[in-house]
């Protein structure tokens, strides 16, 4: 959302009439200054600084409901946002969170509990821009080039292909008259290796001058569909930076930390130990190598669980019982608890 002078769209122009002469009337300087104007012109979209939403969000996982939830979206200037789903979660409940600060991401997902850190990786960093395919590219040091046409859902598209400095390309599809953003595909990397994600934009309603897509669809590998249905929106709420910083995790004591430290055994004999090294905890199952465990706070633990395609977030609830400890541990949905020894 950072602001853009009225003459950043004839730099533009002027900028992007270099990228290509193989299709003067599709150049990429066109349909963007065209798709500019068709969202809401650079005086409107500029003039935004802050969104509030709410909606409904549904998860299909091989073409069947698995859940639907209202969700809670936040987006400022200097790319923060903050996505949350359901809206309110309890403590200590399975939910979704995406969120950056503009400077690092944080997520809850993968079955945890609780927040935890993105690798820098896996941090989509926009330099502050809301409008990434409009705004700001030669700064950004983005090259577009026009690919050609695709006809999809009886609908003509103009592919422009986004390229960045790091060598990463992102597809963008303008619907042909229109030129509202109708698809975005790229490929991303996450702590589960390379994923292609794409995103289709529908419904565009007319809010403050602004053209919005109503009805978002998100498709991640390997069959994996999210709908977000937008019901609420605000433009430019008053919002704390705050909102968007990742919940810092309690420093336990020495006596919480070593609660937690020692070997613990299940009902079928199965075991694990937690020990300190230097300033964090480990655990480590017999064969395994140790793992570095999230503290949440005193009453949760966290650990990736697992490679690729299959791995999980676990979860380490300590609890007690007669004055002794044991933990819960919830993973991929399935409930054990480990006795300390």
């Amino acid at each position: 959302m950072r602001k853009q002078p009225l003459c950043t769209i004839v730099g533009l122009l002027v900028l992007l009439s270099s990228c290509t002469e193989q299709n003067k009337e599709f150049s990429p300087a066109s349909i963007i200054a065209k798709a500019v104007k068709a969202h809401g012109g650079p005086e409107q979209l500029n003039a935004i600084n802050s969104r509030k939403e709410q909606g409904t969000t549904l998860i299909y996982i091989n073409d069947s409901l698995f859940r639907s939830s209202q969700y809670y979206s936040l987006r400022k200037e200097g790319g923060k946002f903050f996505y949350q789903s359901p809206a309110y979660l309890r403590k200590y409940q399975s939910g979704l969170i995406f969120s950056s600060n503009g400077s690092y991401s944080w997520t809850q997902n993968d079955g945890a509990l609780a927040p935890y850190m993105q690798p820098p990786e896996e941090h989509q960093n926009k330099k502050g821009e809301d409008y990434p395919y409009f705004f700001g590219l030669e700064e950004r040091n983005v090259n577009v080039d026009y690919v050609g046409t695709i006809f999809e859902a009886e609908e003509t598209l103009h592919r422009l292909d986004y390229s960045d400095e790091d060598g990463t390309t992102e597809q963008v599809y303008f619907v042909n008259d229109l030129w509202l953003i109708r698809k975005t595909k790229r490929v991303i990397e996450t702590s589960q290796g390379p994923a292609e994600i794409i995103r289709y934009f529908h419904d565009y309603r007319k809010v403050s001058e602004i053209m919005l897509p109503f009805r978002t669809e998100s498709h991640f590998p390997p069959r994996e569909v999210n709908i977000n249905l937008l019901r609420t929106l605000e433009i430019n709420p008053d919002m704390p930076d705050s909102l968007f910083e990742f919940p810092q995790p309690k420093l336990l004591s020495q006596d919480e930390e070593d609660n937690y430290s020692g070997s613990y055994r299940n009902a079928i004999g199965e075991s694990f130990s937690i020990r300190k090294k230097g300033k964090s905890l480990f655990i480590t199952y017999p064969g395994r190598e140790e793992i570095a465990l999230l503290i949440v706070d005193e009453n949760l633990l966290m650990y990736r669980d697992g490679i690729g395609n299959g791995s999980r977030m676990a979860n380490l609830m300590r609890k007690e019982r007669d004055g002794k400890p044991y933990i819960v541990l919830l993973l991929r949905d399935q409930e054990n608890e480990w006795v300390k020894e």
